[in-house]
């Protein structure tokens, strides 16, 4: 009976445990629960930033209102967006943001849309001035314009709201009007020089050519003493006649020009035309085109005449003095007429242009025309010695 007594106390006794075991786990867990839920704001490890900058400047979309003539005289604005991109350079010693490359003339400042960062994730703001002249903030979005003629600076905040850098933005823009050609009157002592030109020439001569036009990457052409069109593949040392596409009768005989210039849509190869006037017509210029491929294994290429449709009233017209050059990507033809005659499709229409004109203080039509590695048109008065620069500012 004892026995069964001490037994039936030890059961009691384990029994006690469990329960003082449980609830000792109960009070810990709540313990920690309450700890959780009573843990001090000061205890908070988010990092809040104290330095930011702007590191990155540049204008996603930018309108342009040019002016221009219709084919009826009037005049007529057209809106476009700036294409090109624009390097803009942030000067962190000094805080200011500018282009060094100006915009042209006819932006529209007071509607730009501009995409900004920040280091540290720091809040870009706009700072107008209002009537009064004080500080008038705006927070920066990158899908709402910012108008430049009237900003004051932006100002970039950090992530803890300490500190913030304001950046004075400078738009440069041409003062000059953009789309049309600017002259520079030089003197002969600054045009570029073209020592292979020269070498051509002389090896054209010592072979008894009778006229040199010009040379390309890998050919270069002339008139023999019999007029025939000739061709030399060893830069000058010896001369062929070149094939044809057309009859010989149709080759221009006076006030001959040629211009050679990479063709875009081949590899290794160019794009020549020559031009001038013959007895076949008395309104229109001939014009001739090649494409001239010299990668190796390529194929001989024949010179093509390109038809006269004088009905379009888009032929090149016949002058004298004629000038043929590759610039800004289009070709233009100048002569004695005191026009400049564009083709946008290599050769087949001529149109002038206000975009593309000569200077207004020219005193001659007697010109020589080249154009240089650097993007400018030179002018050369064959009878006045001036010498004029031009460029076109897009």
């Amino acid at each position: 009976m004892r026995k069964f007594a001490a037994k039936l106390n030890k059961i009691e006794i384990i029994d006690s445990m469990k329960r003082y075991i449980s609830t000792l786990c109960m009070m810990l867990a709540g313990a920690l629960l309450m700890t959780s839920c009573l843990k001090d704001e000061n205890d908070d490890t988010t990092q809040y930033y104290n330095n930011t900058a702007i590191t990155q400047f540049k204008l996603s979309c930018v309108n342009r209102y040019v002016h221009t003539t219709t084919s009826a005289g009037a005049d007529s604005v057209y809106k476009k967006t700036l294409s090109d991109p624009v390097v803009f350079t942030i000067d962190q010693a000094q805080r200011k943001i500018y282009n060094t490359d100006s915009l042209p003339s006819d932006v529209d400042l007071n509607h730009v849309l501009a995409t900004i960062s920040s280091l540290n994730s720091g809040t870009v703001v706009v700072n107008y001035p209002d009537k009064n002249g004080e500080d008038s903030l705006l927070y920066y979005s990158s899908t709402d314009s910012i108008d430049f003629t009237k900003l004051k600076d932006l100002r970039v905040y950090a992530q803890s709201g300490n500190s913030y850098r304001t950046y004075a933005v400078s738009i440069n823009v041409h003062q000059a009007e953009t789309n049309k050609m600017i002259w520079e009157q030089k003197t002969a002592a600054d045009l570029p020089t073209d020592a292979k030109k020269a070498l051509w020439e002389q090896k054209a001569a010592a072979a008894g050519m009778k006229q040199l036009l010009g040379y390309g990457t890998a050919e270069g052409y002339a008139f023999g003493t019999d007029g025939m069109l000739m061709v030399s593949k060893d830069n000058g040392d010896t001369w062929a006649a070149d094939m044809l596409d057309d009859d010989a009768a149709w080759l221009p005989t006076d006030n001959i020009a040629f211009a050679s210039w990479a063709f875009a849509a081949n590899d290794s190869t160019d794009y020549q035309m020559l031009i001038g006037t013959n007895d076949k017509s008395d309104k229109a210029c001939m014009v001739w085109r090649k494409i001239a491929e010299y990668a190796h294994n390529s194929l001989p290429s024949r010179w093509v005449l390109i038809p006269i449709e004088e009905y379009s009233g888009y032929y090149l017209p016949k002058m004298e003095n004629l000038n043929l050059v590759r610039f800004n990507n289009v070709v233009l033809a100048i002569g004695n007429d005191k026009n400049i005659y564009v083709s946008r499709d290599q050769g087949i229409t001529w149109k002038t242009t206000t975009k593309y004109t000569l200077p207004d203080a020219l005193g001659t039509n007697n010109l020589t025309a080249i154009t240089d590695d650097n993007g400018y048109l030179w002018l050369v008065g064959k009878d006045t010695g001036e010498v004029w620069r031009g460029l076109i500012i897009e």
